[in-house]
């Protein structure tokens, strides 16, 4: 009798052993497989970011026309006989790269045109020469 009850408990520990080692390494691999998963979310949101941030970087300063030939094409628009091009400038206007191109009249800025950085197209302006 004595022999059975030792049996007896010898199963139940192995058994209470085993639940508690399926249990315990369960409940292990829940919180791996959740921090594992937060960080690979994590990297996917830094890799797109960082995708995102590349390709704006490469989109703003990529031009098809040189300042100096901005410069020349705003020269074409100058219709008062001592004005000039000045330097231009690149800046973003409605998603687009364009160059401000200043109008110089007796070294004094009268104006500008936008020329597309793109295309060399006239986009307009302002001001003008007296």
């Amino acid at each position: 009798m004595i022999k059975k009850i030792i049996v007896a408990l010898m199963v139940v520990a192995a058994v209470s052993g085993l639940v508690y080692a399926t249990y315990g390494n369960t409940s292990s691999n829940i919180t791996n497989n959740t921090t594992n998963q937060g960080t690979e979310q994590t990297q996917q949101i830094n890799n797109a970011t960082t995708q995102n941030t590349n390709s704006n970087t490469k989109t703003n300063t990529k031009t098809a026309i040189s300042s100096a030939e901005a410069m020349k094409i705003a020269n074409t628009y100058i219709q008062v006989s001592n004005a000039t091009a000045g330097t231009p400038s690149l800046v973003k206007q409605d998603n687009k790269m364009v160059y401000i191109v200043p109008v110089i009249d007796n070294g004094k800025n009268v104006g500008e045109i936008d020329i597309d950085a793109q295309t060399g197209a006239n986009l307009g302006g302002a001001g003008g020469s007296p």
